[in-house]
């Protein structure tokens, strides 16, 4: 009788020190220290492996447990701050006639709860890491919840959930776009002396636009099949078919907003010397 008191009043004891969980007290992540909401700057608790039975994996419940009543739900968690994957969170707190032992913060990805933090029992704010975006990708949503756990080891309702977007820093890089080539405006005046199967024609390109015209090129065609180019001046010409090309001379190739460059040319028809039209610089239509 007296080696069966002796049994039952050390596994008492037993019992009793293993409700003495410490609080949690690791130190806060590098780069988030000072963080809004934490109380008289002391950095915010994180999860604490220090913790006893029944918070610890795999939950051990005691050698005999009263009837398992669950604490409450704890509050629904509240973001406090997030510094890359590190979340800070405050939550209500639960309550129980047991006294509570822990609360487990809790990452719910794709229908499966993942534990990433573990509090002590009187712990109501805290830091945990979850889950950073796969790379290449610019964000995910983080989606957690809370439960508390009492000295017997039965576990609260989840509390409601809360989400949390952590954005990733380091991206694939964007496939390279190259910037629209800005509209030209432009104006050509077209003036041409004909004389019997010749003629000599001037004209004057003018950059009506807000931009500079970098390495101008005149392009026009002969609306007659006996039109053709013979010699040119202030610009190197060239004829092909009824195509006729005019390109700026170097040291004259660019014409800033406002600037104009008159350049001619001889030329030979058969008869008839009609005005070629429309006239374009590097591809767009002049007035």
């Amino acid at each position: 009788m007296r080696r069966s008191l002796v049994a039952f009043w050390a596994a008492a004891a037993l019992v009793a020190a293993a409700f003495l969980i410490p609080a949690a007290g690791s130190a806060w992540a590098a780069g988030a220290a000072g963080s809004a909401g934490s109380a008289a700057g002391a950095p915010p608790p994180s999860s604490s492996p220090s913790l006893l039975w029944p918070c610890y994996d795999p939950l051990t419940y005691p050698p005999s447990r009263q009837p398992l009543t669950p604490p409450t739900a704890p509050g629904t968690p509240q973001k406090v701050m997030v510094a890359n994957n590190y979340v800070e969170l405050r939550w209500g707190p639960s309550t129980d006639a047991d006294g509570i032992a822990c609360y487990q913060v809790f990452e719910e990805r794709n229908g499966t709860s993942y534990k990433v933090g573990t509090f002590g029992p009187a712990v109501t704010q805290g830091t945990v890491v979850v889950q950073y975006p796969p790379y290449g990708t610019a964000s995910r949503v983080a989606t957690l919840y809370v439960v508390a756990v009492d000295r017997w080891g039965a576990v609260s309702p989840r509390s409601d959930t809360l989400s949390v977007t952590i954005n990733n820093d380091v991206v694939s890089s964007p496939s390279w776009t190259p910037s629209p080539t800005p509209a030209i405006a432009c104006h050509v005046s077209y003036a041409s002396y004909t004389w019997f199967g010749g003629m000599t024609s001037n004209l004057t390109i003018s950059n009506t636009g807000p931009t500079i015209i970098g390495g101008w090129r005149l392009s026009f065609s002969f609306p007659d099949a006996g039109q053709h180019l013979t010699n040119g001046w202030e610009a190197d010409w060239a004829q092909t078919g009824s195509s006729v090309t005019a390109t700026g001379l170097a040291g004259r190739r660019d014409l800033a907003p406002g600037e104009s460059v008159t350049v001619g040319f001889n030329g030979s028809h058969t008869g008839a010397n009609p005005w070629p039209t429309p006239f374009r610089v590097n591809g767009a239509t002049c007035t």
